[in-house]
């Protein structure tokens, strides 16, 4: 089975590459990398959903010959259901479970007020939500880099409030912290409308990046979930 991850806004690919110790053998883990980082670096950033959902089905369509699982953290769980969303559109394939965390369901309205054309509430909003984790925004020089990246992020979110409800028909798995200040459980919960299949709810201590510091029991239980 593939477990295909989405990073959250200004977060990329090597976020995950340190689940690989913790997953099973027959667990292939593939990370999205989304334009204008790492390796990436100088291609455009993508302030569209529409058009970074294409970029990316595009590229899964080559992985699509075995089970596999979609999940996304953040703004990748929002990326994560408009890939599923057009994966079974385009070729009529759906992921075994799509994982969601630590985000509002789509068509909920955003809490937070919109920061993405003034850099200092930009950055200021980053080492809010990551806690301890933003000591590169502290560098000039890697300031600099991963700025565009995380200002495009920001704009894609910001312009991205799907109406109607959209459903899929994969099942969907939502998880969220505990202590989570920007997603609350109603918010989380509110998923189960966007699936036409079975939905499940859980909760891990935590804040925003709950996963980071709960990574076995975490991992554990989404290996568990996409089994059945």
């Amino acid at each position: 089975m593939r477990l295909v991850c989405f990073p959250h806004a200004g977060g990329s690919a090597s976020f995950f590459y340190s689940w690989s110790v913790s997953l099973p053998t027959d667990v292939e883990l593939l990370s999205v990398q989304y334009p204008g980082r790492q390796e990436r670096l100088t291609e455009p950033c993508v302030e569209n959903m529409d058009e970074l959902v294409a970029g990316i089905t595009h590229s899964l369509s080559r992985f699509l010959d075995h089970p596999f699982v979609l999940f996304g953290h953040s703004m990748g769980a929002s990326v994560a259901f408009e890939v599923s969303r057009q994966l079974e559109r385009a070729f009529g394939i759906s992921p075994r479970m799509l994982y969601v965390s630590g985000q509002e369901a789509p068509h909920m309205p955003m809490r937070r007020e919109p920061v993405s054309d003034d850099d200092e509430a930009l950055l200021s909003e980053i080492r809010r939500i990551n806690g301890g984790n933003a000591e590169t925004l502290d560098d000039p020089d890697l300031r600099d880099l991963a700025l565009p990246a995380i200002r495009a992020d920001f704009r894609l979110l910001e312009a991205y409030r799907p109406q109607p409800v959209r459903s899929i028909s994969a099942p969907i798995t939502s998880y969220v912290g505990d202590q989570d200040a920007d997603v609350d459980f109603d918010s989380a919960r509110a998923w189960a409308q966007a699936t036409r299949g079975t939905f499940r709810f859980q909760t891990f201590p935590g804040g925003h990046f709950y996963l980071s510091d709960c990574q076995p029991g975490f991992i554990s239980d989404l290996v568990r979930g996409a089994d059945h």
